[in-house]
């Protein structure tokens, strides 16, 4: 069950700061996610089984644990095969898994892939399609997560998250990243 919107501004306001500091310093709420971060990273968990179980369900493309400890998620994508793929557009589906809230979203980026892989559309609404089915589904039985739904994800958050700042932040950002088109 996805929490409301009053609990999740809560979190966000936990763990990322609500005035931007003109020194740069780490914040208290950046000591906190470091923290969190420590202890979700110091054993393999739910997260380690949900990467090898998309790796078998889409043994024909690349699946990547691609997360970041300057996110409040663990991140994972499934780029498209470049053996198999002709140069073009290509759309490459990206899971996050909150670590902050018991939430997840799946969402995706086009690409085009030539002589340079070149970003063309972010798409955050969770698309109703292969793979991004299968790693909801995946996604909730394994970690146990809810979607976290569009509107809700929308909801501004009067937080500083990476370079996003209030009145441009939202609940999406705090709880997943700031940057959901800088994929490696």
């Amino acid at each position: 069950m996805v929490p409301s919107i009053e609990k999740l501004l809560e979190i966000a306001r936990t763990y990322w700061p609500s005035q931007e500091d003109p020194n740069q310093e780490p914040s208290p709420e950046a000591h906190l996610l470091r923290a969190l971060w420590n202890k979700k990273l110091e054993k393999p968990g739910p997260w380690d089984v949900l990467i090898e179980q998309l790796r078998n369900a889409f043994p024909e493309n690349s699946v990547g644990n691609i997360t970041t400890a300057s996110d409040a998620c663990f991140w994972c994508a499934i780029y498209p095969s470049h053996s198999r793929e002709p140069p073009g557009l290509h759309w490459v589906y990206v899971g996050c898994a909150s670590i902050i809230a018991p939430v997840y979203t799946v969402y995706r980026v086009q690409f085009e892939y030539g002589e340079r892989r070149t970003f063309r559309q972010l798409d955050l609404e969770p698309p109703a399609v292969e793979p991004a089915v299968t790693m909801s589904r995946l996604m909730e039985s394994t970690m146990d997560l809810s979607l976290l739904p569009p509107d809700i994800a929308n909801h501004p958050a009067p937080v500083f998250v990476g370079w996003k700042s209030p009145p441009k932040t939202t609940l999406f950002h705090a709880l997943f990243t700031s940057y959901p088109d800088n994929l490696p």
